[in-house]
Protein backbone atom coordinates (compact mmCIF):
# COMPACT_ATOMS: atom_id res chain seq x y z
CA UNK A 1 0.00 0.00 0.00
CA UNK A 2 1.48 3.33 -1.17
CA UNK A 3 1.80 5.71 2.05
CA UNK A 4 1.39 9.58 1.36
CA UNK A 5 3.90 11.85 3.65
CA UNK A 6 4.08 13.75 5.58
CA UNK A 7 2.38 10.79 7.45
CA UNK A 8 1.35 10.29 11.38
CA UNK A 9 1.10 7.45 12.59
CA UNK A 10 -1.01 6.60 15.71
CA UNK A 11 -0.40 3.09 17.45
CA UNK A 12 -3.65 2.67 19.42
CA UNK A 13 -2.45 0.18 21.89
CA UNK A 14 0.08 2.67 23.16
CA UNK A 15 -3.06 5.52 23.64
CA UNK A 16 -5.10 2.49 25.38
CA UNK A 17 -2.21 1.80 27.52
CA UNK A 18 -1.42 5.16 28.19
CA UNK A 19 -5.40 5.72 29.59
CA UNK A 20 -5.68 2.58 31.23
CA UNK A 21 -2.13 3.83 33.49
CA UNK A 22 -3.60 7.32 34.16
CA UNK A 23 -7.04 6.02 35.22
CA UNK A 24 -5.11 3.71 37.70
CA UNK A 25 -3.20 6.80 38.99
CA UNK A 26 -6.57 8.89 38.86
CA UNK A 27 -8.71 6.32 39.98
CA UNK A 28 -6.07 5.77 43.31
CA UNK A 29 -7.33 9.29 44.50
CA UNK A 30 -10.89 9.18 43.89
CA UNK A 31 -10.99 11.00 40.52
CA UNK A 32 -12.72 9.67 37.26
CA UNK A 33 -11.20 11.42 34.24
CA UNK A 34 -13.17 12.55 31.21
CA UNK A 35 -10.54 11.34 27.85
CA UNK A 36 -9.94 15.04 26.18
CA UNK A 37 -9.77 14.16 22.49
CA UNK A 38 -10.45 17.54 21.00
CA UNK A 39 -6.30 17.25 19.22
CA UNK A 40 -7.71 14.82 17.34
CA UNK A 41 -10.37 16.64 15.40
CA UNK A 42 -12.99 13.76 17.01
CA UNK A 43 -11.15 10.81 15.44
CA UNK A 44 -13.22 7.95 16.84
CA UNK A 45 -10.40 5.17 17.34
CA UNK A 46 -9.02 7.67 19.70
CA UNK A 47 -12.26 7.74 21.06
CA UNK A 48 -12.37 4.35 21.97
CA UNK A 49 -8.84 3.66 23.02
CA UNK A 50 -9.53 6.30 25.65
CA UNK A 51 -12.58 4.54 26.82
CA UNK A 52 -11.03 0.90 27.03
CA UNK A 53 -8.36 2.30 29.11
CA UNK A 54 -11.04 3.56 31.52
CA UNK A 55 -11.85 7.12 30.75
CA UNK A 56 -16.14 7.75 32.32
CA UNK A 57 -16.33 10.68 29.40
CA UNK A 58 -15.12 11.50 26.18
CA UNK A 59 -14.68 15.04 25.77
CA UNK A 60 -14.60 17.08 22.39
CA UNK A 61 -14.65 21.19 22.13
CA UNK A 62 -16.64 21.45 19.03
CA UNK A 63 -20.06 20.26 19.42
CA UNK A 64 -19.86 19.20 15.49
CA UNK A 65 -18.02 16.18 16.79
CA UNK A 66 -20.46 14.93 19.25
CA UNK A 67 -23.05 13.26 17.41
CA UNK A 68 -20.25 10.54 15.84
CA UNK A 69 -18.60 9.90 18.77
CA UNK A 70 -22.37 9.31 20.76
CA UNK A 71 -23.23 6.94 18.25
CA UNK A 72 -19.25 4.98 17.69
CA UNK A 73 -19.71 4.61 21.87
CA UNK A 74 -23.01 4.48 22.98
CA UNK A 75 -22.39 3.53 26.59
CA UNK A 76 -20.08 6.42 26.92
CA UNK A 77 -20.81 9.72 28.11
CA UNK A 78 -19.91 12.85 25.64
CA UNK A 79 -18.96 15.98 27.33
CA UNK A 80 -18.47 18.94 25.67
CA UNK A 81 -15.81 21.12 26.77
CA UNK A 82 -16.26 24.54 25.31
CA UNK A 83 -19.71 26.27 25.86
CA UNK A 84 -22.33 25.75 22.69
CA UNK A 85 -22.24 28.85 20.80
CA UNK A 86 -26.11 29.41 19.55
CA UNK A 87 -25.36 27.39 16.14
CA UNK A 88 -24.14 24.52 18.34
CA UNK A 89 -27.09 24.54 20.56
CA UNK A 90 -28.91 21.53 18.57
CA UNK A 91 -25.79 19.48 18.50
CA UNK A 92 -24.77 20.41 22.16
CA UNK A 93 -28.71 19.41 23.60
CA UNK A 94 -28.91 16.36 21.63
CA UNK A 95 -26.06 14.67 21.59
CA UNK A 96 -23.73 16.01 25.03
CA UNK A 97 -24.67 14.39 27.78
CA UNK A 98 -22.73 17.03 29.56
CA UNK A 99 -21.26 20.64 29.15
CA UNK A 100 -19.12 23.16 30.38
CA UNK A 101 -20.94 26.15 30.52
CA UNK A 102 -21.48 29.31 32.52
CA UNK A 103 -23.69 32.17 30.61
CA UNK A 104 -26.99 32.84 32.28
CA UNK A 105 -28.78 33.72 28.77
CA UNK A 106 -26.81 30.33 27.14
CA UNK A 107 -28.06 28.54 29.70
CA UNK A 108 -32.21 29.13 29.08
CA UNK A 109 -31.28 28.72 25.15
CA UNK A 110 -30.09 25.75 25.53
CA UNK A 111 -33.31 24.39 28.15
CA UNK A 112 -35.30 25.60 25.32
CA UNK A 113 -33.41 23.59 22.57
CA UNK A 114 -33.05 20.78 24.98
CA UNK A 115 -37.10 21.07 25.49
CA UNK A 116 -37.20 20.24 21.39
CA UNK A 117 -35.25 17.29 21.57
CA UNK A 118 -36.88 16.15 24.75
CA UNK A 119 -33.01 15.55 26.18
CA UNK A 120 -32.02 16.94 29.51
CA UNK A 121 -28.32 17.38 29.37
CA UNK A 122 -26.17 18.05 32.28
CA UNK A 123 -24.15 21.37 32.67
CA UNK A 124 -20.64 22.07 35.12
CA UNK A 125 -20.73 25.47 36.07
CA UNK A 126 -17.21 27.19 35.63
CA UNK A 127 -15.61 28.76 38.48
CA UNK A 128 -12.58 31.25 37.41
CA UNK A 129 -9.67 30.66 39.63
CA UNK A 130 -7.18 32.86 38.46
CA UNK A 131 -6.32 31.71 34.53
CA UNK A 132 -9.27 34.47 33.43
CA UNK A 133 -10.56 32.11 30.41
CA UNK A 134 -14.15 30.85 30.87
CA UNK A 135 -16.41 31.10 33.74
CA UNK A 136 -17.46 33.57 36.65
CA UNK A 137 -14.93 34.85 39.24
CA UNK A 138 -17.10 35.20 42.19
CA UNK A 139 -19.01 32.55 44.23
CA UNK A 140 -21.85 34.60 44.54
CA UNK A 141 -22.43 34.31 40.73
CA UNK A 142 -21.64 31.11 40.36
CA UNK A 143 -24.93 30.52 43.15
CA UNK A 144 -27.33 32.54 41.11
CA UNK A 145 -26.37 30.62 37.86
CA UNK A 146 -26.67 27.23 39.85
CA UNK A 147 -29.94 28.71 40.99
CA UNK A 148 -31.23 29.67 37.16
CA UNK A 149 -29.93 26.09 36.42
CA UNK A 150 -31.75 24.20 39.21
CA UNK A 151 -34.63 26.13 37.93
CA UNK A 152 -34.57 25.25 34.19
CA UNK A 153 -36.78 21.62 33.58
CA UNK A 154 -34.74 20.46 30.81
CA UNK A 155 -31.01 20.88 32.62
CA UNK A 156 -29.06 19.21 35.10
CA UNK A 157 -26.97 21.08 37.52
CA UNK A 158 -24.05 18.05 37.69
CA UNK A 159 -21.36 20.12 39.37
CA UNK A 160 -18.72 22.86 39.11
CA UNK A 161 -15.27 23.47 37.29
CA UNK A 162 -12.22 25.41 36.75
CA UNK A 163 -9.56 25.71 33.97
CA UNK A 164 -5.97 26.04 34.24
CA UNK A 165 -2.77 27.18 32.54
CA UNK A 166 -4.50 28.08 28.94
CA UNK A 167 -4.83 31.54 28.74
CA UNK A 168 -2.34 33.21 31.42
CA UNK A 169 -0.65 30.43 32.48
CA UNK A 170 -1.93 29.94 35.98
CA UNK A 171 -1.05 26.81 37.75
CA UNK A 172 -3.58 24.66 40.29
CA UNK A 173 -2.64 24.75 43.36
CA UNK A 174 -4.10 23.78 46.79
CA UNK A 175 -4.98 27.23 47.28
CA UNK A 176 -6.86 27.97 44.15
CA UNK A 177 -8.75 24.62 43.99
CA UNK A 178 -9.94 25.30 47.35
CA UNK A 179 -11.84 28.07 46.01
CA UNK A 180 -13.35 25.88 43.81
CA UNK A 181 -14.55 23.33 46.48
CA UNK A 182 -15.54 26.90 48.52
CA UNK A 183 -17.93 27.46 45.25
CA UNK A 184 -19.30 23.73 44.75
CA UNK A 185 -20.01 24.07 48.95
CA UNK A 186 -22.17 27.56 48.36
CA UNK A 187 -23.99 25.74 45.17
CA UNK A 188 -24.70 22.83 47.06
CA UNK A 189 -26.19 24.72 49.82
CA UNK A 190 -27.73 26.99 47.82
CA UNK A 191 -29.86 24.56 46.09
CA UNK A 192 -30.29 22.11 48.90
CA UNK A 193 -28.15 19.09 47.77
CA UNK A 194 -24.89 17.01 46.70
CA UNK A 195 -23.39 17.60 43.28
CA UNK A 196 -21.88 14.64 41.41
CA UNK A 197 -18.94 16.35 40.10
CA UNK A 198 -16.41 18.70 40.74
CA UNK A 199 -13.98 18.77 37.93
CA UNK A 200 -10.29 20.44 39.27
CA UNK A 201 -9.37 20.96 35.71
CA UNK A 202 -7.06 19.16 32.56
CA UNK A 203 -4.00 17.10 32.40
CA UNK A 204 -2.22 20.33 34.21
CA UNK A 205 -3.17 19.25 37.14
CA UNK A 206 -0.99 15.89 37.41
CA UNK A 207 1.83 18.38 38.66
CA UNK A 208 -0.22 17.52 41.98
CA UNK A 209 -0.35 13.69 41.35
CA UNK A 210 3.02 13.07 40.65
CA UNK A 211 5.25 11.05 43.08
CA UNK A 212 2.65 8.63 44.63
CA UNK A 213 0.44 11.89 46.24
CA UNK A 214 -2.47 14.29 45.73
CA UNK A 215 -1.77 18.05 46.94
CA UNK A 216 -5.52 18.57 45.25
CA UNK A 217 -7.96 19.14 48.04
CA UNK A 218 -10.19 15.86 48.55
CA UNK A 219 -13.03 16.88 46.88
CA UNK A 220 -11.65 16.98 43.64
CA UNK A 221 -13.15 13.95 41.99
CA UNK A 222 -12.83 14.72 37.95
CA UNK A 223 -10.40 16.09 35.50
CA UNK A 224 -10.23 16.10 32.07
CA UNK A 225 -7.22 14.69 30.51
CA UNK A 226 -6.50 14.11 26.88
CA UNK A 227 -3.04 14.82 25.65
CA UNK A 228 -1.18 13.52 28.11
CA UNK A 229 -3.18 10.47 27.32
CA UNK A 230 -2.08 10.63 23.87
CA UNK A 231 1.46 12.03 24.30
CA UNK A 232 3.00 11.38 27.50
CA UNK A 233 6.39 13.21 26.38
CA UNK A 234 4.89 16.32 25.84
CA UNK A 235 3.96 16.72 29.44
CA UNK A 236 6.93 14.88 30.87
CA UNK A 237 9.33 17.70 28.72
CA UNK A 238 6.75 20.45 29.15
CA UNK A 239 6.50 19.91 33.03
CA UNK A 240 8.14 17.24 34.04
CA UNK A 241 5.44 14.66 34.38
CA UNK A 242 5.60 11.23 33.94
CA UNK A 243 4.34 8.06 35.80
CA UNK A 244 5.92 4.23 35.17
CA UNK A 245 4.09 2.49 32.28
CA UNK A 246 3.43 5.27 30.25
CA UNK A 247 4.41 4.96 26.30
CA UNK A 248 5.95 7.56 24.49
CA UNK A 249 5.40 5.64 21.02
CA UNK A 250 2.22 6.36 20.72
CA UNK A 251 2.00 9.30 17.93
CA UNK A 252 4.97 9.64 15.29
CA UNK A 253 5.42 11.87 11.92
CA UNK A 254 7.39 10.92 9.12
CA UNK A 255 8.28 13.33 6.35
CA UNK A 256 10.33 13.42 3.12
CA UNK A 257 13.27 14.61 2.03
CA UNK A 258 13.21 16.30 -0.87
CA UNK A 259 16.39 18.63 -1.09
CA UNK A 260 19.92 17.74 0.15
CA UNK A 261 22.52 20.39 0.14
CA UNK A 262 25.79 21.38 1.95
CA UNK A 263 25.46 25.17 2.63
CA UNK A 264 26.06 28.35 4.81
CA UNK A 265 24.77 28.65 8.51
CA UNK A 266 23.64 32.03 8.64
CA UNK A 267 21.89 33.89 5.98
CA UNK A 268 23.60 36.73 4.14
CA UNK A 269 21.84 39.98 5.63
CA UNK A 270 18.88 39.36 8.66
CA UNK A 271 15.17 40.75 8.23
CA UNK A 272 11.98 40.02 9.01
CA UNK A 273 10.54 36.21 7.54
CA UNK A 274 7.90 34.84 5.93
CA UNK A 275 5.39 35.33 9.15
CA UNK A 276 7.37 38.78 10.16
CA UNK A 277 9.91 37.29 12.95
CA UNK A 278 13.55 38.37 12.92
CA UNK A 279 15.16 35.73 13.07
CA UNK A 280 18.97 35.44 14.05
CA UNK A 281 21.49 32.01 12.75
CA UNK A 282 24.89 31.52 14.97
CA UNK A 283 27.11 31.00 12.25
CA UNK A 284 28.49 27.38 12.59
CA UNK A 285 29.98 27.65 8.78
CA UNK A 286 29.03 25.29 6.21
CA UNK A 287 26.87 22.34 7.09
CA UNK A 288 24.69 19.65 5.35
CA UNK A 289 20.88 20.71 5.35
CA UNK A 290 17.87 18.72 4.37
CA UNK A 291 14.67 20.32 3.02
CA UNK A 292 11.55 18.50 4.21
CA UNK A 293 7.81 18.64 2.56
CA UNK A 294 6.97 20.03 5.65
CA UNK A 295 5.67 22.92 7.47
CA UNK A 296 3.69 25.03 9.50
CA UNK A 297 0.18 24.43 7.59
CA UNK A 298 1.15 20.74 8.13
CA UNK A 299 2.17 21.13 12.08
CA UNK A 300 1.82 25.06 13.11
CA UNK A 301 5.94 25.53 14.69
CA UNK A 302 7.82 22.44 13.05
CA UNK A 303 10.58 23.69 15.56
CA UNK A 304 8.62 22.29 18.42
CA UNK A 305 9.47 18.52 17.08
CA UNK A 306 11.97 16.01 18.47
CA UNK A 307 14.05 14.29 15.79
CA UNK A 308 14.56 10.79 16.40
CA UNK A 309 17.68 10.98 14.57
CA UNK A 310 20.56 11.97 17.04
CA UNK A 311 22.37 14.39 15.84
CA UNK A 312 19.87 16.20 14.03
CA UNK A 313 18.79 19.53 14.37
CA UNK A 314 15.97 21.68 13.31
CA UNK A 315 16.86 25.22 11.88
CA UNK A 316 13.25 26.58 11.18
CA UNK A 317 10.65 26.35 8.91
CA UNK A 318 8.08 28.18 6.68
CA UNK A 319 4.69 27.76 5.59
CA UNK A 320 5.67 24.77 3.29
CA UNK A 321 9.42 23.67 3.98
CA UNK A 322 10.99 22.53 7.16
CA UNK A 323 14.72 22.77 7.48
CA UNK A 324 17.03 20.13 9.32
CA UNK A 325 21.15 19.89 9.96
CA UNK A 326 21.74 16.76 9.53
CA UNK A 327 25.43 17.36 9.42
CA UNK A 328 25.91 15.39 12.74
CA UNK A 329 23.86 12.87 12.51
CA UNK A 330 26.24 10.16 10.96
CA UNK A 331 24.50 8.98 7.96
CA UNK A 332 24.35 10.11 4.23
CA UNK A 333 20.78 11.58 3.43
CA UNK A 334 19.36 11.12 0.17
CA UNK A 335 16.76 12.67 -1.73
CA UNK A 336 13.58 10.60 -1.19
CA UNK A 337 14.37 9.43 2.54
CA UNK A 338 12.62 9.93 5.61
CA UNK A 339 12.76 11.68 8.77
CA UNK A 340 10.46 10.76 11.55
CA UNK A 341 9.66 12.84 14.86
CA UNK A 342 7.97 12.63 18.12
CA UNK A 343 5.40 15.79 18.19
CA UNK A 344 4.63 17.92 20.77
CA UNK A 345 0.74 18.83 21.94
CA UNK A 346 0.28 21.79 19.11
CA UNK A 347 2.22 19.66 16.17
CA UNK A 348 -0.57 17.11 17.16
CA UNK A 349 -3.42 19.53 16.91
CA UNK A 350 -2.70 21.12 13.45
CA UNK A 351 -1.67 17.38 11.93
CA UNK A 352 -4.76 15.87 13.07
CA UNK A 353 -6.97 19.08 12.02
CA UNK A 354 -5.36 19.57 8.49
CA UNK A 355 -6.23 17.67 5.32
CA UNK A 356 -2.36 17.54 4.12
CA UNK A 357 -1.19 14.94 6.61
CA UNK A 358 -2.12 11.63 6.36
CA UNK A 359 -3.47 9.57 9.61
CA UNK A 360 -2.63 6.17 10.18
CA UNK A 361 -3.64 3.75 12.80
CA UNK A 362 -1.57 1.01 13.77
CA UNK A 363 -1.14 -1.97 16.85
CA UNK A 364 1.45 -3.52 18.37
CA UNK A 365 0.78 -6.87 16.52
CA UNK A 366 -1.47 -6.01 13.57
Amino acid sequence: MDVHYPNLEVNLDAIETNSRVLNKVCAHYGIETAGVIKFSDGQIPIAKAYAAGGCKQIAVSRAAHLRNIKQALPGAETLLTRAPGASDLEAAARWADLILFTEGDGLRALDAEAARWHTRPGVLLMLDVGDLREGVDSIAELTELAKLCERLPNLELRGVGTNHACLNGVLPTHENLSFLVDGAKAVEHAIGRKLDILSGGSSINLLLLKDGKNEMPPEINHLRVGGSIANPMNIRLARGVSFPGMREDSVLLTAEVIEIHEKASAPKGTTKNWSGQIVHREDKGRRMRAILALGSQDVGDAGMLIPIDAGAEIVGCSSDHTVVDVTDTGREWRYGDKMTFHVRYTNMLYAFSGRHVAVEYCYDNP
